[in-house]
């Protein structure tokens, strides 16, 4: 029901910082979230920050758009997981969770939520699936930001021809499932990470490869990583 809250509020078009700041403040409060920054990723992949909370440094980075080559060379680490670099979602000192936001498995921009002290491992998994939860909703408000006015479409269109992907649209749980086999993760390693069972995992991996028009999860990966879905 909170999630549920917070995509309700986001009708009444709050902005990207008010957004950042209910977040850290009410909806993630019991995580001990210090500070929150998420931003778009431009068709140019330049990147500009849009919604902050919690950092002393955000007017210097508000609205303020960075050009690929240069966002790309910053050595951070939340710069390794939002190019994948690094595949977790955690930065090494445990004090940092990125997610790369995506619409339609196309990257369009990324969340960094940053903690006022190391997230014990046996924690990351459960504040990680909360913090999933509104970064869907967050997604969504930046692919209405992206749409051209008029345009009946939502979000970032692959820039493939759509027969190459099939004739569905890949779920947000399935896309999970692909970045898996993307990484040679089994079944089994999949419904463990992802908290489903190992039937359901392989229900959506059926639908996975009818959507992609393929039939192995060798000729599903690759076609994964040729569409830029993961």
């Amino acid at each position: 029901m909170t999630v549920r809250r917070f995509i309700e509020w986001l009708s009444f078009h709050p902005t990207s910082d008010e957004i950042a700041r209910a977040l850290v403040t009410d909806y993630l409060a019991e995580f001990a979230v210090a500070g929150l920054r998420f931003g778009r990723i431009n068709s140019d992949d330049s990147a500009v920050t849009l919604g902050q909370f919690g950092y002393t440094d955000a007017d210097e980075w508000r609205n303020k758009v960075i050009p690929s080559h240069e966002w790309r060379s910053y050595d951070l680490p939340e710069t390794d997981i939002i190019t994948g670099k690094n595949k977790d979602r955690w930065t090494p000192d445990a004090r940092m969770c990125i997610l790369v936001l995506r619409d339609r498995g196309v990257m369009q921009g990324y969340a960094s939520f940053e903690f006022s002290k190391p997230i014990d491992k046996a924690q990351q998994h459960h504040i990680l699936e909360a913090i999933e939860e509104y970064c869907v909703p967050i997604s969504l408000y930046l692919s209405f930001q992206s749409r051209p006015v008029g345009s009946s479409m939502s979000g970032v269109v692959l820039p493939i021809d759509s027969r190459d992907a099939g004739n569905a649209q890949l779920s947000q749980r399935q896309i999970l499932i692909l970045r898996g086999m993307v990484e040679g993760k089994t079944n089994h390693e999949l419904a463990t990470e992802l908290g489903f069972s190992v039937s359901t995992i392989r229900h959506e991996t059926m639908r996975i490869y009818q959507a992609l028009a393929v039939s192995d999860r060798k000729e599903a990966a690759k076609k994964a990583l040729m569409l830029s879905l993961v």
